[in-house]
């Protein structure tokens, strides 16, 4: 592929939209929204802990959207059996534990390595002969693993049937047995060696992309599979999110170096993959068996939240949540209505200054995201360890000069800054982000222009279908509640309802809009007879895909 042009965002984005079509993406709909136990406790995650915080995300974030509990590294025996959990640390086992926290109304996730494997794991014990060799025939190892215990580390052979045999019992446990619907899948990078294989002439990535398509068939289509360390395009059309970034944590720097990726690879999102910005800490949080001995200053805690909105992708909370819940500021951040907008919307703001920023910002601070006709979004963040300041055309912002705009703080939105004629000038201290939303008031707010489409009538008992199509080209769509009219709700664009009663059901729909101004539809479904239920039949496992 080769284009040329003067404008290199539009030739990244169309290189991106390229892939999309070239490698058939896997795009998820909905944006996830979540906490993951990494940043709260590293390799401390307990049966205790994670349970603790499950119960404190379902009462206070739940209803927010925040849905997804995401198991990280900690919880497993030994790299490669990710089915087998470490009894010390979680006594009942996962099952017992994932499946109360899906009772709380949470979706499981869980992190896994798929293909690296551990001198402790049961694979290196029992099944060398599985694992990719070099000349002598002697397992390669590609590293040490030192978090709990000194493990070498060996990459699987993904051509070996007795492995991918493995690979797909391991996933279905994970997805059938323990109920996860997100699986992060890390550090297929490490395990991308050049070896002999049981399939002769496999190059590295050959290895990589035939394990992921043992667990994508394995998992089935509904699980979200979330490349972490790997190749940017090798899983393209196997997983659905991507990380595109450094790991973030509880200090400034870590989100100072995760920022240049989520910026460089903007255009990857919903084109290669739904992007992961790793998680934001924004609690007072002290680790100091990580060496974090400071907690994030408030200004700290924004630029955290405020990277992982602009990158229009996964929205997780790394923080222990009881020790967040202990300030109001901090909670006001991830429960901050604009911030979780821009998430919801899921789409990533345009890295302004990308090849272009000034020297003394030291990186790419500058991002734009256009909303809708009336909104826009500009975040600016200060790198450095000195104050800032900035001044910005209304032509460098995408706006119309002569007309009137509102610059509102998304931090406070009591607070307004002033236009000066057709610019805006921004002072930063130190470590910090201003991220405000810019309003055209000469374009009225406006609700998502929505349609039904469902059948107007059904039978008792019988599985109704009902889908919400927002117009692309309207006011974008953010949360759709559906009301059955039978006294239950659900929420989502599609969903399947079935009454138990004759009658004539008013449904209701309420969409909520970028503009604040909500979209409600209603119809009625005549509901009569019975369903027909036939005799008997065998559930029966779909086999996986034959590997080419």
């Amino acid at each position: 592929m080769f284009a040329a042009g003067p404008d290199y965002h539009a030739q990244l984005e169309n290189y991106g939209a390229a892939i999309r079509e070239l490698h058939h993406s896997r795009i998820p709909e909905d944006n996830m929204l979540g906490w993951w136990s990494w940043t709260a406790f590293y390799m401390r995650i307990t049966e205790g802990n994670s349970f603790t915080n499950a119960l404190w995300l379902a009462k206070h974030l739940k209803d927010l959207g925040y849905n997804w509990f995401h198991f990280d590294f900690g919880y497993g025996y030994a790299r490669g059996d990710y089915a087998t959990p470490n009894a010390t640390k979680f006594p009942r086992g996962m099952r017992p534990e994932t499946q109360r926290i899906a009772q709380l109304g949470l979706n499981i996730g869980i992190w896994t390595a798929p293909f690296e494997v551990g001198e402790f794991g049961s694979i290196y014990q029992n099944h060398k002969d599985w694992l990719v060799r070099n000349a002598k025939g002697e397992p390669i190892q590609v590293t040490t693993d030192e978090e709990v215990r000194s493990e070498k580390v060996f990459a699987l052979d993904c051509t070996n049937p007795a492995a991918q045999e493995f690979l797909r019992q391991t996933y279905r446990t994970l997805a059938r047995e323990w109920q996860v619907k997100y699986i992060k899948l890390d550090f297929m990078d490490t395990t991308a060696v050049e070896g002999y294989s049981y399939r002769p002439h496999t190059t590295a990535l050959e290895n990589i992309r035939i394990g992921l398509q043992v667990i994508r068939d394995a998992v089935g289509d509904t699980v979200l599979l979330d490349k972490d360390g790997s190749p940017m395009l090798t899983p393209v059309g196997i997983v659905d999110q991507g990380r595109v970034s450094q790991d973030t944590g509880h200090t400034f720097e870590r989100s100072k170096e995760a920022a240049p990726g989520i910026a460089a690879r903007y255009y990857m999102h919903r084109n290669f993959f739904v992007n992961d910005p790793d998680a934001f800490t924004v609690s007072r949080q002290v680790i100091e068996e990580r060496k974090i001995q400071a907690p994030l200053t408030l200004d700290e805690a924004k630029v955290s939240i405020a990277l992982a909105a602009v990158s229009g992708g996964m929205y997780e909370i790394g923080d222990d949540l009881p020790t967040l819940g202990a300030d109001p500021d901090r909670v006001a951040l991830v429960t901050n209505p604009d911030l979780l907008a821009i998430a919801k919307l899921g789409r990533a703001a345009l890295p302004i200054d990308l090849l272009s920023y000034r020297a003394e910002d030291e990186e790419p601070s500058i991002f734009l995201l256009r909303e809708d006709a009336r909104q826009s979004v500009l975040a600016v963040f200060n790198w450095t360890d000195k104050p800032s300041s900035h001044r910005f055309s209304f032509a460098d912002l995408k706006l119309a000069n002569g007309r009137k705009y509102r610059f509102i703080d998304i931090f406070d939105s009591q607070r307004e800054l002033p236009a000066s004629g057709d610019s805006i000038a921004l002072d930063h201290t130190a470590h910090s982000v201003q991220i405000l939303k810019i309003i055209d008031d000469a374009v009225p707010a406006a609700a998502p222009s929505v349609s039904i489409q469902s059948p107007d009538h059904a039978k008792v008992d019988e599985a109704v279908k009902l889908i919400a199509t927002a117009d692309p080209n309207g006011v974008p769509a953010l949360s759709y509640r559906w009301d059955f009219g039978d006294g239950t709700s659900e929420q989502g664009r599609q969903v399947v309802h079935a009454y138990t009663m004759s009658g004539t059901y008013t449904v209701r729909l309420t969409v909520d809009g970028v503009d604040g101004v909500p979209a409600e539809k209603q119809m009625s479904i005549l509901v009569n007879g019975t369903e027909e239920i036939g005799p008997p039949t065998r559930y029966q496992e779909e086999e996986p895909n034959p590997l080419p």
